[in-house]
């Protein structure tokens, strides 16, 4: 135990020391992870079957249904995904398996000695460590997930990909972005490779469908169509917009695997495990405050705010009470409009640790302006308290909101 306390004292120090190297959290600019990578030889061009992931919402799930296909059969992959909830491990999983502490701050200390203190972002570097461990513990395939947008992501610098994947295009990060759908799905598509055959997830505006389609035909890029997985089918993960993501994954497990199983699929898809995502909360500490269903989801715009309505109106509660927190980048009347026919009374509270967090007094103002019953607390533990243990309840807000609800339910992700 003390090792393991030592191991991860020693990789926050690390992330910490890092995390200095760049004044801004994104800066476009992929000249810094190229020049960086070259002087580890290019690792990120030496993976074999890299599936590339862009998309507004449903880029982790899609990736967790694909993996446990792929992993059903026998094959085994590496993923690379963010933000994390609790554990910045969880970003990189090698075969299975979260990434030690031991090892990720081996790669991140030969990082940091290789970078020279030069100016890099924080998530380039952990992109860095992900492509150098990956190279050196190879996998059948490696799932890829872009962390912002698509052309100029960390990610894209990958040369060669066996399959794109990009899930449903929304409005979100519009200040790097763009304030039009159009603009959104051209940075999304910025994954696109000639030759390298293309998946997209059913989209509900189609003139970001079209803006992706006319980028593939200019790269004569073949489309796969989707397969569409029929609602009757068990899947792991709750809420109908789970069943486009499965139909994504399963169309690119398809593609894929020679001589797919449909009952490995079936045991795979049903298996599937993504946290914070409409997850019902049955265990841990949480449970001494609740009588009722606990649903938390890291639902942060107005797209995961409509899968989150559309899930509540199938269920027999007529009304939630709610507790929330967002950053304050976010437009919590456009977030709550979608959700308000289900809501009986709302708890704000601010986002542990995060300096963009919105104060929880402002936003039970505006929404008590809105003629909403909202109060604010300081903590999520107090408004758990608060909250009428009796009524079903929802948390969300924000996927670091999730994070910090399962940490303190004692939540053990692997």
């Amino acid at each position: 135990m003390i090792y393991n306390i030592h191991s991860k004292n020693k990789l926050t120090e690390t992330l910490n020391r890092m995390f200095s190297l760049h004044p801004k959290l994104i800066d476009f600019d992929l000249s810094r992870l190229e020049e960086l990578m070259a002087k580890f030889g290019n690792p990120e061009n030496k993976l074999s079957n890299v599936i590339h992931i862009a998309g507004t919402n449903g880029k982790g799930s899609t990736s967790s249904f694909l993996k446990e296909i792929l992993e059903a059969h026998n094959l085994t992959v590496n993923v690379y995904t963010s933000p994390h909830l609790i554990n910045f491990n969880e970003r990189i999983r090698i075969k299975g398996t979260l990434i030690t502490d031991i090892l990720l701050d081996d790669v991140l200390t030969e990082i940091e000695f290789k970078n020279q203190n030069n100016p890099i972002t924080f998530f380039e570097i952990t992109t860095a460590a992900a492509f150098i461990s990956f190279l050196r513990d190879p996998a059948d395939f490696n799932i890829i997930e872009t962390g912002l947008g698509g052309r100029l992501d960390a990610t894209n610098i990958i040369k060669e990909k066996r399959l794109c994947l990009i899930t449903k295009i929304g409005y979100d990060h519009l200040e790097y972005l763009g304030h039009k759908i159009q603009d959104i799905a051209f940075e999304k598509a910025g994954i696109l490779r000639k030759n390298t055959p293309l998946i997209i997830s059913h989209q509900d505006n189609q003139e970001a469908f079209h803006v992706i389609k006319d980028q593939a035909l200019k790269l004569d890029i073949d489309i796969i169509e989707t397969i569409n997985l029929p609602k009757s089918t068990v899947i792991g993960l709750k809420g109908d917009h789970q069943y486009e993501n499965a139909s994504t994954a399963l169309t690119a497990a398809y593609n894929l695997i020679p001589n797919i199983s449909k009952e490995k699929v079936q045991f795979a898809l049903t298996k599937t495990l993504w946290h914070g995502r409409i997850e019902e909360i049955k265990t841990g500490k949480i449970l001494k405050y609740r009588n009722n269903v606990t649903i938390l989801d890291g639902a942060h715009n107005i797209d995961g705010a409509i899968a989150l309505a559309n899930f509540l109106k199938k269920q027999p509660h007529r009304k939630w009470n709610l507790i929330i927190g967002m950053l304050n980048n976010r437009n919590i009347i456009e977030f709550i409009f979608n959700l308000r026919e289900h809501i009986n009374i709302i708890y704000t509270i601010p986002i542990k640790n995060q300096k963009s967090s919105s104060n929880p007094e402002e936003l039970s103002l505006i929404l008590n302006e809105e003629g909403l019953i909202s109060y604010p607390t300081n903590s999520i533990e107090k408004a758990l308290i608060k909250s009428d243990k009796e009524l079903p309840l929802l948390i969300t807000g924000s996927l670091y909101l999730a994070g910090e609800v399962l940490s303190f339910n004692d939540t053990n992700i692997t």
